[in-house]
């Protein structure tokens, strides 16, 4: 019986050890427009430098994976398309400089099929681990961006802020 259960623990000590296969790390595919694209934790300011709104900005790429093109949406979709800093629309990108910018894009802000508004964005960049948030000092990557709205002719809106981090409070 003694020899049974010997044999029945080396077998099962074989069976373990001959089932742990080791594999490499996963490819990880990212989006043609990474790493431009994420979830930003952004601050709009108006041109007297008033704080407009804390929300977030979202980058994301174009369904035909356009390298040159992503989309870039501040507020929800539903946003509300009569505040200032609402918009939503496909802009030009260049991902070697990590930057983005676009003229009289359609502003699709309110989840609308069409527009007659635009926006246009300017001076628009990302830097890697460009900053540290204040409240879990996280080092992560900086966005900063100008852009105005055709609902409010001259007035020229500040964006900056940081990739979201997932922390309480940033």
């Amino acid at each position: 019986m003694k020899y049974l259960k010997n044999i029945f623990f080396i077998l099962l000590a074989v069976i373990a050890f001959s089932a742990c296969e080791t594999y490499g790390d996963y490819d990880i595919d990212y989006t043609p427009i990474h790493p431009l694209g994420g979830q930003y934790r952004i601050h709009v300011l108006n041109q007297a430098g008033d704080t407009l709104l804390r929300d977030y900005c979202y980058i994301a790429n174009t369904t035909d994976y356009a390298t040159d093109k992503c989309w870039i949406r501040i507020g929800n979709y539903n946003a509300n398309p009569e505040n200032e800093w609402a918009i939503n629309g496909k802009i030009s990108c260049d991902i070697s400089s990590l930057t983005f910018s676009g003229s009289s894009i359609e502003n699709l802000a309110g989840n609308v099929p069409s527009s007659t508004e635009t926006f246009s964005v300017s001076d628009g960049m990302v830097v890697l681990d460009g900053m540290t948030t204040e409240i879990s000092k996280t080092t992560t990557d900086k966005i900063s961006f100008s852009f105005t709205n055709s609902r409010y002719p001259g007035q020229i809106f500040k964006a900056d802020g940081y990739r979201y981090t997932g922390w309480g409070g940033d």
